[in-house]
């Protein structure tokens, strides 16, 4: 017997299910730009390489990507920084410096995601790369977060007295970044370890 209801979700089954595979494709092309760019960097990737770690065509990936290569690296970075927002966010003063040394400790099993900023970020010091200015505003919006939790933490009275906060920041984003590329060359650091004692060295009382 027809049914409204019948006919209704006939009708939606289509439109829903192409959604759905939209949105794995368009998974499946950003966890292959991953991949490539991890491997290869920015220059010496192709959205043809991309498209065959995939199984489809240069035009199916334009056709999720409108803007080919660069849109598909900042989607890929878009994507890791949220997940790393999401951690921080919520957080101010010494739960914000403890959540920097949970992103190490979670990058330890991610070594694709530090190799692939590692490779891009040294790449994007040339103003004419593609990704220079997102890497320069980010570097900047971090040391700027980093610096207020500093801050959060002295107004708390929980900062030693011969520390001043911005340069516990900076230092503190060398040390990171320091680390990452010493572990990406196999030398035996424990990140999120040593991250966490350079951070107690600047407090009253460790994390």
């Amino acid at each position: 017997m027809f049914s409204l209801g019948s006919w209704y979700g006939a009708h939606m089954a289509g439109p829903r299910g192409e959604y759905r595979k939209s949105a794995e494709r368009r998974a499946q092309i950003l966890e292959a730009a991953f991949t490539v760019f991890a491997k290869n960097g920015y220059t010496a990737s192709s959205v043809n390489e991309i498209a065959r770690a995939v199984g489809i065509t240069q035009t199916g990936v334009l056709h999720h990507f409108a803007g080919g290569k660069i849109a598909l690296l900042r989607a890929v970075l878009e994507q890791r920084d949220a997940r790393a927002a999401g951690i921080l966010e919520p957080r101010r003063g010494r739960d914000f410096l403890a959540g920097l040394v949970e992103i190490s400790a979670a990058q330890a099993s991610q070594r694709g995601v530090v190799q692939l900023y590692r490779n891009l970020s040294a790449e994007a010091v040339d103003p004419d790369h593609p990704a220079h200015e997102y890497f320069h505003a980010r570097l900047h919006r971090i040391a700027d977060a980093v610096t207020s939790a500093f801050e959060e933490v002295r107004a708390a009275g929980g900062l030693r007295e011969d520390v001043d906060p911005r340069d516990a920041a900076l230092r503190t984003l060398a040390m990171t970044e320091g680390l990452e590329l010493l572990w990406l060359n196999g030398f035996e650091v424990d990140m999120a370890a040593d991250i966490r004692a350079f951070i107690d060295g600047h407090l009253v009382d460790p994390l």
